[in-house]
């Protein structure tokens, strides 16, 4: 989750916040006029006037003469690729930010005070009209607690509303950035949604008017369209694999801040191995990019990586490396891709060629829209047809075909 994404007011973290707040331990009488004061207007126009003061200290890109796009990234380091590969981006008129730093938004515009304080006023009232609606004492209480955004949005859409005067014909691409992304919209940016793995699911109070939206599959779009988006809903441009040959490659899982015992899966993991082996199948491993994140961004995350070679037996295994799932299985064409819930899994499949998912019936789907545990073979549920497909290659496309229907 982005340090933006984590102020959104959702479902969620609503429960969350009545189970560990009664609402007898939060009421509007806690709130008085001095506090109000305090969090609505002293503090967001405290950060406003840090934010204008210290953009002078932050050592700025060269302005170039034009701007055709802006990408706000999310430091992942790989989240970008697919931009390229849908769109032709003259890096020289290209503006590249990560998206919930505001230091790198200080490196491109030097924002004036009375912008700054004109949108912090439209914010302030914005929130305060908020306030005026019926919402339960706990939810107030939410609200109270997240008036940080006053001072961030103004900053945002200041910035981007002075883009805007001087490159009216930008393009910004969004990386998962919400908040940025609500901003550049409102300020009249042609603004695009770029997924850079599978999505989950969406609020659509919160989700943001792009004018487009790519993803990975028709069944994110499907989703989608049913919640009733107005954006253009795309899918990822996709060759068919004309051909595939003897491999299959693991694609292991994002390294995290929490420790999982990826241990349980060892003997289902072994077994599958061995079963590739018996079919002289070559295997390849592929470790995922975040583990090779930035010092900055890991510690930011608190990312933990992974040392598979004590987890599982890699003693057979061939090491692939790169950051692109497609252009790894596009280059190597295996017969199988082998995840728990990468978004290889898709990529194989939109490829005619057979992913195989490790989560088995243990898969939690509740948040995913891509139902892996459909679009995927089980192992060792399905082993019987991992292994016919080994032993028979007549039926590899039929396989495929099912894959692609149930």
């Amino acid at each position: 989750v982005s340090s933006t994404q984590k102020w959104v007011l959702n479902d969620s973290r609503i429960d969350k916040f009545l189970n560990e707040n009664p609402p007898e331990n939060l009421t509007k009488n806690n709130f008085f006029f001095l506090t109000r004061i305090l969090y609505i207007y002293v503090i967001p126009f405290s950060r406003v006037i840090f934010y204008y003061l210290k953009q002078f200290f932050i050592s700025g890109n060269k302005n170039k003469k034009m701007i055709t796009s802006l990408i706000l990234h999310s430091g992942r380091g790989y989240d970008t690729n697919n931009i390229q590969k849908v769109f032709q981006i003259n890096t020289n008129e290209m503006y590249l930010i990560y998206a919930f730093s505001r230091t790198d938004y200080m490196k491109y515009e030097k924002l004036s005070i009375f912008i700054l304080l004109r949108n912090l006023a439209k914010a302030i009232a914005d929130y305060k009209s908020v306030l005026t609606m019926k919402f339960p004492d706990e939810i107030i209480g939410i609200l109270y607690g997240n008036t940080a955004n006053i001072s961030v949005f103004t900053y945002l859409i200041s910035f981007f509303q002075q883009l805007k005067e001087k490159h009216p014909g930008c393009t910004v691409y969004s990386v998962g950035a919400i908040l940025p992304s609500h901003a550049a919209i409102l300020s009249e940016f042609k603004t695009i949604n770029i997924y850079h793995g599978l999505m989950e699911k969406i609020n659509l109070s919160t989700y943001p008017e792009y004018d487009s939206v790519y993803v990975y599959s028709y069944d994110e779009r499907k989703y989608l369209i049913d919640t009733g988006i107005k954006s253009k809903v795309l899918i990822y441009p996709m060759m068919t694999a004309e051909s595939h040959k003897n491999i299959a490659i693991f694609f292991m899982p994002a390294i995290g801040s929490h420790k999982i015992d990826w241990s349980v899966f060892s003997e289902s993991f072994s077994s599958l191995t061995k079963l590739f082996k018996t079919f002289d199948c070559d295997v390849y491993i592929k470790v995922h990019p975040l583990a090779k994140a930035s010092k900055k961004f890991s510690k930011e995350y608190n990312l933990q990586p992974y040392n598979w070679d004590e987890i599982f037996d890699l003693s057979n295994f061939k090491y692939v490396d790169g950051s692109d799932g497609a252009s790894i299985i596009n280059k190597l064409k295996p017969n199988f891709v082998i995840s728990w819930a990468s978004t290889a899994l898709c990529e194989a499949l939109n490829m005619g060629l057979i992913p195989i998912t490790l989560w088995d019936t243990r898969w939690d789907a509740s948040e995913s829209v891509y139902p892996i545990n459909k679009r995927a073979l089980l192992w060792p549920s399905e082993m019987e047809i991992i292994q016919d497909l080994l032993e028979d290659k007549s039926i590899y496309d039929d396989v495929v075909e099912m894959l692609k229907t149930r």
